[in-house]
């Protein structure tokens, strides 16, 4: 089985799309388990000491880390590898 030839500028855009797709899958996965873990501790609290609310700060610690997930792998996606490319260009013209 042979290669095909690649542009680069096909080869960038092929590897944003997958981080994108990675990214997406990430987050839903910590969606889900944020969602399941934080549901479990807010039963357990009702059951177990009901008189104070300490599950919240565990399911506001939960959904710091779930937004500072979908900040660093959706918003700043872009802006890392388009950091990451130029690292690798200068790397490269400095092998030569």
């Amino acid at each position: 089985m042979s290669t095909p030839n690649i542009t680069l500028p096909d080869y960038e855009a092929a590897e944003r799309v997958m981080a994108h797709e990675e990214a997406n899958t990430g987050l839903a996965v910590h969606g889900i388990v944020t969602v399941l873990v934080s549901a479990g501790l807010i039963v357990l609290n009702v059951i177990v000491a009901p008189e104070f609310p300490w599950s919240a700060f565990a399911v506001g610690g939960m959904l710091i880390g779930l937004v500072a997930h979908w900040w660093f792998g959706h918003v700043k996606l872009d802006e890392q590898i388009t950091k990451r490319h130029q690292e690798t260009e200068a790397r490269a013209a400095r092998m030569r």
